[in-house]
């Protein structure tokens, strides 16, 4: 395909359908590149983009078969740069906003000496020394309302012809698109890294309500954390015989419900916690609410619909038996009966201020004992795949 029968206005279209999917800036710029090689046919392409941190253009990509390569980050170009300050001081707007070409240039330059406006004509020829140094034809700038976010850069055309207006109408209007979609981009890196720094607050804030639980009882310690990684191996081993909706979002809800399914213990007294005999009735009925404390705790945390069942519920039985709520077979919801079984087995193979600890054996017949009575059976199952692979 030649120059001549392109239809850019097909290609500015398809361009920007795929630049709407692409979330990260490396990448979209990458996209474009390819697109402008392979329209215009040029010996190579980059992009000087603005980064707010340095305040400073850095070349993030460039590529090209021919001419200069030049390595992501090696060169930055600071905003008093006569390539910056072509497109951004209205001192030279009487050169031209729109695009720098090196024949326009030298054009410029002759006519201005003719004037003798020898300013200027400095200003050029330290412009095409800075073209010089990236073996560029071309520059394209790529604005964000007033604000220069990048300039697309040029090598010559493999045939050595001059751009067309048709090739510089598609790089000006492929510029502007670039912008847009990179302002996008940055703002969802914004937000992911926001999320991202969210979530280790938030998972550090998990844990230390977890510590804080532990702390209260010095029989349980290290208890939730290896509730919470039992549970997540089970749930692991339980999506090969099920099918679970929203699966990371469940195993999230479910690392922090194991997490905190005790916390609703701060409320429970520790010589009640931590009391070596058997409890009186007072003191049992401190311990049967617990769950329904821990939804309360958690309740005005609207994120947590899905972690209260399994805080609130945790202490329910297959078989109806269980407290507080007395629910039974698939009434329980999924992430309470899988912190059921994990809770279970530790307490059973953990010394406790009543007991001291099972073999581990011996705490999984029982857990398999139990199967449909105390815990679901597919749970149950799930619990012995894991158990072994961790084993």
């Amino acid at each position: 395909m030649t120059p001549t029968n392109i239809n850019y206005h097909r290609e500015l279209e398809k361009a920007a359908r795929q630049m709407i999917l692409v979330r990260r800036a490396d990448v979209l710029i990458k996209l474009i590149l390819r697109t402008i090689l392979r329209n215009i046919k040029v010996g190579h392409a980059g992009v000087f983009l603005y980064e707010k941190q340095s305040k400073e253009y850095v070349v993030k990509i460039s590529r090209g078969k021919k001419g200069a390569k030049i390595p992501e980050g090696f060169t930055k170009v600071k905003k008093d740069n006569p390539i910056i300050r072509y497109f951004t001081d209205k001192t030279y707007t009487p050169l031209g906003r729109d695009f720098m070409l090196a024949g326009r240039l030298e054009h410029l330059s002759g006519e201005l000496l003719e004037k003798g406006d020898k300013p200027m004509v400095e200003f050029i020829e330290r412009l095409k020394d800075e073209m010089s140094l990236y073996q560029a034809d071309a520059y394209v700038p790529g604005f964000y309302r007033n604000n220069l976010v990048g300039i697309l850069f040029l090598g010559a055309k493999e045939d050595k012809s001059a751009f067309s207006p048709e090739e510089l109408g598609f790089l000006s209007v492929l510029a502007s698109d670039v912008v847009m979609a990179i302002q996008n981009s940055w703002l969802f890196e914004d937000l992911r890294k926001q999320l991202d720094v969210n979530k280790r607050l938030f998972h550090g804030t998990v844990k230390a309500l977890s510590e804080a639980i532990e702390a209260k009882d010095k029989y349980t310690m290290g208890h939730t954390q290896r509730v919470a990684e039992l549970s997540g191996a089970i749930a692991d081993n339980l999506i090969s015989m099920i099918k679970i909706e929203n699966l990371e979002r469940f195993k999230e809800d479910l690392n922090i419900a194991a997490l905190l399914h005790d916390i609703g213990k701060i409320a429970i007294p520790e010589v009640v916690l931590n009391k070596p005999d058997a409890l009186s009735n007072d003191e049992l009925e401190y311990i049967l609410k617990h769950p329904m404390s821990g939804a309360e705790i958690l309740n005005p945390i609207g994120e947590f619909e899905d972690v209260i069942l399994g805080v609130k519920y945790h202490h329910e039985r297959y078989d109806g038996k269980g407290y507080p709520f007395s629910l039974k077979g698939d009434e329980i919801p999924l992430i309470a009966a899988i912190i059921s079984v994990a809770d279970t087995f530790d307490a059973m193979t953990t010394d406790r201020a009543y007991k001291k600890a099972l073999p581990e054996a011996d705490a999984i017949e029982e857990i398999k004992r139990n199967s449909g009575k105390q815990f679901h059976p597919l749970i149950v199952d799930a619990f012995l795949k894991a158990y072994r692979v961790n084993a």
